[in-house]
């Protein structure tokens, strides 16, 4: 029998394409595992991860739709020069970098991060923009290691004052916004509204200190831009292609471990309860129908706050509520399997109901119960983010669901945050679909073959 279910499904091409989109998901799923580092979910829970990432920022493929949203560019100063003066005795260590802008709008971001071995007095920075204007910042006692960005008083207050310089008039403080307009934005008294500036600009850095650095500084530049990789950003910064990745093993986990343990208990039960008939059939299936009737999401939640949850714990939860389905299609395909001739035949001869039962029933069950596994996992799948979008999910780990939630939080829909919204629900389905097609297609197979001889 297995031999011909084979060959059928060979014969199917949404089985075909449905059990090749199993392969991929799998090993994505295993490369998101094996690549991902252990601390990725603790990351996504730590805003300050994000720091230099673009806020709610769309994919970077809306440029091609007309949309102008800047990439996020980072710029590494390397070549570094020193030189050292006497009296006292100073060391300076240079360096330079350019970028080409060609854009209509700023970046939403600036962000500026030495790293040197030792002590430094003094990091100068000097922004020049395509038009020959200068504007000179100095972080005195620097930090190895720390992020300079717009809010640092530091930065801030030297592009206030290049910033009053151009417009003539007194600002008690300016804005990341009205910041960038200063560095980017064409010099004038107009200079905050403006049109930006395209072309060349360079930034030069010195490193000063009283002793030498060995190796030499380094530095980066990251000009936070309006868009970000293939799926954009949540409003933390976060990258939506990256809780995408690690919440698919998780996904797939807890799908398939339901969807086993739930087919396996109720193909089990429901056959068990049809081939023994009579009043113990009645019992059995008083019982699976007592389950059915408990509202799953509820008792789920309720359990959740009353045991610790792991992905183990959450399946078999979801588990002792799906078996039912399971065991009265099940308990309809051993009553017909009941009636066969060979069944009436062992049970005259007195065979035992044990040997009667695994020699006869398990063997044509088990192709339904591979049909159900597969088509059990969906539900698995898009239960389990339900809970998590309900608040409900193991910790230290990363869901669709998950994401979800933090997009209504957030109110995605609201500010028009779209990719926030759209991507994690089509990985639901992109990962549901498959299981489907395989599944219909076991079933649409073994179905006639349930009561064959």
């Amino acid at each position: 029998m297995w031999r011909t279910i084979a060959s059928e499904f060979a014969r199917s091409k949404s089985a075909v394409a449905g059990l090749a989109l199993i392969v991929v998901i799998f090993a994505v799923s295993a490369f998101a595992v094996f690549s991902l580092p252990g601390s990725t979910a603790s990351q996504w829970a730590n805003p300050g991860t994000w720091t230099s990432y673009p806020k709610a920022a769309p994919p970077t493929w809306v440029n091609a739709l007309g949309v102008d949203a800047p990439q996020t560019v980072g710029l590494t100063l390397n070549n570094w020069t020193s030189s050292s003066f006497d009296a006292p005795k100073t060391y300076v260590y240079a360096a330079s970098t350019t970028l080409d802008w060609g854009h209509t709008v700023t970046p939403s971001g600036f962000l500026f991060i030495p790293q040197f071995v030792g002590s430094a007095y003094e990091v100068s920075l000097t922004w020049t923009k395509p038009d020959g204007q200068e504007v000179q910042m100095v972080v005195a006692s620097p930090t190895s290691g720390t992020n300079y960005d717009l809010t640092s008083l530091q930065i801030k207050q030297y592009i206030l004052q290049f910033v009053q310089s151009q417009t003539g008039s007194f600002l008690s403080s300016v804005t990341p916004q009205q910041e960038l307009s200063g560095l980017f934005r064409t010099d004038g008294s107009q200079i905050l509204a403006s049109p930006v500036l395209k072309g060349s600009y360079k930034l030069d850095v010195q490193v000063t200190s009283s002793a030498p650095l060995t190796p030499s500084p380094r530095a980066t530049l990251t000009l936070v831009g309006d868009s970000y990789g293939t799926m954009g950003t949540d409003n933390f910064g976060r990258p939506i292609e990256l809780g995408m990745l690690a919440g698919l093993p998780s996904a797939l986990e807890l799908g398939m471990l339901t969807s086993v343990v739930s087919v396996v208990v109720g193909v089990l039960f429901g056959g068990f309860s049809g081939f023994l008939g009579g009043r113990k059939d009645a019992v059995m299936q008083w019982l699976f129908l007592v389950v059915l009737a408990v509202p799953a999401l509820p008792f789920l939640i309720a359990l959740s706050y009353s045991v610790p949850l792991n992905l183990l714990t959450e399946a078999t939860f979801i588990a002792a509520l799906s078996w039912p389905f399971y065991a009265i299609i099940a308990r309809s395909a051993s009553l017909s399997i009941r009636s066969q001739a060979y069944v009436e035949a062992d049970l005259a001869m007195g065979v035992s109901s044990l040997r009667t039962f695994s020699s006869h029933f398990i063997p044509r069950l088990t192709p339904f119960a591979v049909a159900y596994t597969a088509l059990g996992v969906p539900g698995g799948i898009i239960l389990g983010q339900i809970l998590s979008f309900l608040g409900v999910q193991p910790p230290n780990i990363i869901t669709w669901g998950q994401l979800l939630n933090d997009a209504s939080t957030y109110q995605a829909e609201l500010y028009g945050w779209w990719w926030w919204v759209l991507f994690p629900g089509v990985m639901i389905v992109v990962a549901s679909i498959p299981f489907v097609l395989v599944g219909f297609s076991i079933d649409r197979i073994v179905s006639p073959k349930v009561s064959a001889k």
